[in-house]
């Protein structure tokens, strides 16, 4: 029987045991499969493309775009310069879309803020502009063009500092600004805080706090800033593509790109145009692994849950996550 999508997921649960007023040790437990897309070997190498970025949909266009750059690498059939910039622009204004959200939602919700849903909208109408005229139809097959329309409108303007604004306040307000701070010389983990890392705001913000949820907020405002640009250059070199003819039907391949978690890395092989071998790599799995940097930010930390909850939203897992108290 076919697992529903949830199921394929997973989730996370991270149980926190309390110390003398701090933390005293947690625990990180995941459900989701350590090798999920092998529910895709046996199938066609154009139906694992068309539908690997609805399973996994949370980073859906960033895992289709891995899946196609790693099919077409087995292929023979590498994408031209036109069709790898429509597929960089979908995936960057996806990545906006999920940082507004975890901000505008999420990091409100916990700090007991308004929530912001205008700014969601905004992004997510223009990552669907990018999709529908942008990109096209058939653009999740190895070797299609691109419908190539490029429009005003497919790069959200988002008011950054009225979004980062009165959490940044709240933090400061509640003395969370340190909350989550990693130990001295950890690396930091996958995603925008890595990405990051040297800017201006989050060194001065780890000047201060360390690398805590202040830095953490720094290193979301920084990838707000950047993202349009980097949305902006890629569709300036966008127009119609058609499709590439595949040199081979069977190969090996690997392809990594960014998504707003960090690094997602697809490897396939490919025979006779049968997916014989799929594997993926998320951040997930290094950011919340045992003695990862969820739990290296948490382990000693002050028992506030509320402010546990927000370094794992901050930290972003690409599952459903929980936190609670281990039983007495």
């Amino acid at each position: 029987m076919p697992r529903h999508p949830q199921d394929i997921a997973g989730n996370i649960r991270v149980t926190l045991t309390p110390g003398r007023a701090h933390i005293g040790a947690v625990e990180i437990v995941s459900t989701r499969p350590l090798e999920p897309a092998r529910i895709f070997e046996g199938r066609t190498v154009d139906a694992m493309t068309a539908a690997i970025g609805r399973v996994f949909s949370l980073c859906g266009t960033a895992q289709t775009v891995a899946a196609l750059d790693a099919a077409e690498a087995a292929l023979g059939c590498p994408p031209d310069r036109a069709v790898a910039a429509a597929r960089s622009a979908a995936r960057q204004a996806e990545m906006l879309t999920q940082i507004v959200t975890r901000l505008a939602l999420h990091w409100r919700r916990v700090l007991g803020l308004p929530l912001a849903p205008d700014a969601v909208r905004a992004a997510l109408a223009a990552e669907q502009a990018i999709s529908a005229e942008l990109l096209g139809e058939a653009w999740r097959r190895p070797g299609a063009g691109v419908a190539g329309a490029v429009r005003a409108g497919m790069v959200a303007q988002i008011d950054v500092t009225a979004l980062v604004a009165p959490l940044a306040e709240a933090l400061r307000a509640r003395g969370l600004e340190a909350y989550g701070a990693l130990p001295d010389g950890a690396a930091p983990e996958a995603g925008v805080l890595a990405q990051y890392w040297q800017s201006a705001p989050v060194a001065a913000a780890r000047a201060d706090h360390g690398a805590g949820l202040a830095a953490r907020l720094a290193a979301a405002e920084a990838a707000l800033r950047a993202l349009p640009a980097g949305i902006a250059d890629a569709l300036a070199i966008c127009r119609p593509a058609t499709a590439r003819a595949m040199a081979r039907p069977s190969g090996e391949g690997a392809a990594t790109v960014e998504t707003a978690r960090g690094p997602l890395t697809h490897e396939v092989e490919i025979r006779d145009l049968r997916v014989t071998r799929c594997r993926t790599t998320a951040p997930t799995e290094r950011n919340f692994a045992p003695g990862g940097p969820v739990a290296a930010g948490l382990q000693g930390a002050p028992l506030d849950l509320l402010a546990a909850e927000l370094h794992i939203l901050a930290i972003d897992p690409c599952v459903a996550a929980s936190v609670d108290l281990a039983p007495a």
